[in-house]
């Protein structure tokens, strides 16, 4: 079965191993706990009881858009496709996908090297509301009538809802106002991250990764404005998460993300 293999703070490595549970738990260093995503057929093994060994942190586990921490995995680990409930071989565009997201960003339990991104734990992380501000400007004014005003709220509206980090992270309606050639869309961005600066970068860097399709209606954007406010921490959100993690399933059993 051909995996890839993640160890801590190094490259990840395509290896063949036996499709069996001896050969798994021997290269996690114990009972396997797996967490699979349904939308890439795939699945992140490692070892099960890796935090109450207090294993070396390794890797981020990432939400499905490849973004978001959820938690740190700790130990080896390895990546397997998935075929209904049994491991599969890793396709050779599942091996790229995930070696581009795991190479480059590793959890760091010494010294950080230069130019090495540290990635913060979920339990640390503040929760941000994100005043951002886009302001528009239309590249001919003459055509800047009632119908076109309405088509680009439309327009605007229908790429936050298609794309994944925006649809899910802005709280409420977008405000579209419009000011001679000007257009300005106002929102509020939900973030988790470990300051202001990092919520403000994140939100704007969000807008700029659907930039062209933005700007795809006769329009540039001339200013991308976000201000992170620090909220009150969500002891509801922190209490459940507690009992989500009593509730993982360990020795082999896997759940899905």
């Amino acid at each position: 079965m051909k995996i890839l293999v993640v160890e801590p703070m190094k490259p990840c490595e395509v290896r063949e191993i036996p499709d069996t549970l001896d050969a798994m738990q021997q290269l996690v260093g114990g009972d396997i706990e797996a967490v699979t995503s349904i939308r890439y057929a795939s699945a992140i093994v490692c070892n099960g009881n890796g935090k109450l060994l207090d294993l070396p942190y390794n890797r981020p586990l990432l939400d499905e858009s490849g973004l978001l921490p959820l938690d740190i995995l700790h130990g080896t680990f390895f990546i397997s496709g998935m075929s209904g409930e049994h491991f599969v071989s890793l396709t050779d565009g599942q091996i790229q996908r995930y070696k581009d997201l795991y190479d480059n960003v590793m959890v760091l339990t010494a010294e950080r090297p230069e130019n090495q991104a540290e990635i913060t734990p979920e339990s640390t992380m503040l929760d941000f509301a994100v005043a951002c501000r886009l302001t528009f400007r239309f590249v001919r004014e003459d055509q800047v009538s009632v119908e076109l005003k309405d088509a680009f709220a439309v327009h605007v509206n229908g790429i936050f809802n298609q794309d994944e980090a925006l649809a899910e992270r802005t709280v409420g309606d977008l405000d579209v106002t419009f000011q001679g050639c000007c257009a300005e869309v106002r929102y509020t961005f939900a973030r988790q991250d470990k300051d202001a600066a990092s919520a403000e970068m994140f939100s704007k860097q969000c807008v700029l990764d659907v930039r062209d399709q933005l700007e795809g209606y006769g329009c540039k954007i001339e200013k991308i404005e976000c201000f992170a406010e620090e909220l009150e921490p969500d002891y509801g959100r922190d209490q459940a998460r507690g009992r989500e993690t009593q509730e993982k399933k360990r020795k082999g059993n896997r759940h899905d993300r």
